[in-house]
């Protein structure tokens, strides 16, 4: 006779590796203004009831109890500066009574002010910043800090949904299929795909183009190349760069804006391994691993009639979606430091004027990480005095969408700001969650989508688990 309680505690004990789950609230030191060198650090807050922030010989994180004390190399902060409390699962904040008080978003607490946190909130202690996050998905809490002043060793992110998508990727970077990433404009998406060909171990080179600058005459000879006399002009024969790629990578980015006729050739390259130049009768043998990369929905494009559906099917099947900044504004500190880092002089050569960082962190960054490097570096070069000199940013050195926009005062239950296609989507989901009782996957087989990704997109999105149909911070 089967044992049905022993059955079911077998198989919930047995390893989910590739499973996110829910990892509760984290705190992330994100920056020091003063002192950009000090690195940044994640702790999980979910076994915690109290976090205790305030000045110390050295920047550390100890733990006794349910208590987490943070020590803090900063001058600016008091001994006793700032605590976060946990009452009835919900975490708040509340000063002190310190020297120069603490900051939530920009707005000072009075001393012992307690303040709920939602979720998303910066944090000042002195002159660090911090970044509470109240749900977060991923495969394991681990809390990650570097040595202080440590600048060769930063993580990948400190994003533990980007962490289990990145994770995915280096499995995805050893095999031969194709990969589609994803991801709006200025992410990193070309960043990826370079790290993706380097982990490959194939020998070729990556080579990338733009499949959105180029007409359809000149993408189509682009890629695969000319045999001497196949138009008017071709006086020598062009190898193409599906050749030029062989044994290696190619990067076809904006592949969305490919024409129809192009693909379909494509999928023949993709299905066959061979390639025929314009004007030649031959076709020649390439091995070459297609990334395609699009900040477009390739399956709306689909519908729309403007994209194969099964060359959809050979480059989506194993999607990888960069997240935007401000799904990730953990990763801001991480992010400002591998662009000061590429100066002369590094980290050590750059402060910050309070006012100046605290605008850096709290900008949507619409743009992504492309505008976040112009925005620096140009702020960098405005503040730069002799060569030796330390350079300090102000908020007169950045950008005028930073300095005029007066910095957001959210309400206490301000989560970040949806896009319109986000906000449909998260309507979307509510309402199946809704339907099927809360059953994910349920929800995940009604979208098309893995169960895995319903949950990630909830966890973005802000939808909770609780009908009648919450957000995340009102889920269990």
């Amino acid at each position: 006779m089967i044992d049905e309680a022993k059955t079911r505690e077998h198989a919930a004990s047995s390893p989910q590796s590739d499973r996110p789950r829910d990892l509760g609230p984290l705190l992330v030191r994100l920056l020091c203004a003063d002192d950009p060198a000090e690195a940044p650090a994640r702790h999980f807050l979910a076994p915690l009831e109290e976090v205790a922030i305030g000045r110390g010989p050295s920047t550390s994180a100890s733990v006794t109890g349910k208590e987490l004390r943070l020590f803090l190399r900063d001058p600016y902060a008091s001994s006793k500066q700032t605590r976060l409390l946990r009452a009835s699962g919900v975490w708040s904040v509340r000063d002190e009574g310190s020297r120069n008080g603490t900051l939530v978003d920009g707005q000072r607490l009075q001393p012992r002010e307690i303040r709920q946190l939602r979720g998303g909130e910066l944090i000042e202690s002195g002159h660090t910043f911090f970044l509470f996050r109240a749900s977060a998905l991923g495969e394991a809490a681990r809390t990650f800090a570097l040595a202080p002043g440590d600048e060769s060793c930063d993580p990948r992110t400190l994003s533990p949904e980007w962490e289990l998508e990145l994770a995915r990727a280096e499995k995805l970077a050893r095999t031969d299929h194709e990969i589609l990433i994803e991801g709006e404009s200025g992410v990193g998406k070309e960043v990826l795909a370079r790290g993706l060909h380097e982990a490959s171990g194939r020998t070729g080179a990556l080579v990338g183009v733009n499949c959105a600058a180029l007409a359809e005459s000149l993408l189509d000879d682009e890629l695969f190349g000319h045999v001497r006399g196949a138009f008017s002009g071709a006086q020598a024969d062009r190898q193409g760069l599906i050749r030029a790629a062989d044994q290696g990578t190619l990067l076809l980015d904006e592949v969305g804006d490919m024409p129809q006729a192009l693909q379909a050739k494509l999928l023949r390259v993709l299905e066959d391994h061979r390639v025929r130049p314009l004007g030649s009768e031959r076709e020649l043998v390439v091995d070459v691993r297609i990334i395609a990369a699009t900040h477009r929905d390739l399956r709306e494009l689909v519908a729309e009639g403007r994209f194969r559906h099964d060359l959809l099917a050979r480059l989506g099947l194993l999607p990888i979606r960069v997240p935007a900044v401000r799904e990730r504004r953990e990763d801001l500190g991480l992010l400002v430091r591998a662009i000061l880092r590429s100066l002369p002089g590094g980290l050590s050569r750059v402060r910050f004027e309070l006012e100046a960082l605290r605008r850096l962190l709290l900008h949507p960054w619409p743009l992504n990480v492309r505008e976040l490097r112009r925005a620096l570096l140009s702020a960098v070069d405005l503040a730069q005095g002799a060569p030796s000199e330390v350079v300090t940013v102000g908020l007169h050195h950045l950008p005028q969408s930073l300095r005029e926009r007066p910095e957001p005062k959210r309400p206490q239950t301000a989560r970040r700001v949806l896009s319109p296609d986000e906000e449909e989507l998260s309507s979307r989901i509510r309402d199946l969650l809704a339907a099927h009782q809360g059953n994910v996957a349920a929800v995940a087989r009604s979208l098309g989508k893995p169960r895995t990704h319903v949950q990630r997109l909830m966890a973005r999105l802000g939808v909770g688990r609780r009908g009648p149909w919450a957000r995340s911070d009102d889920a269990d």
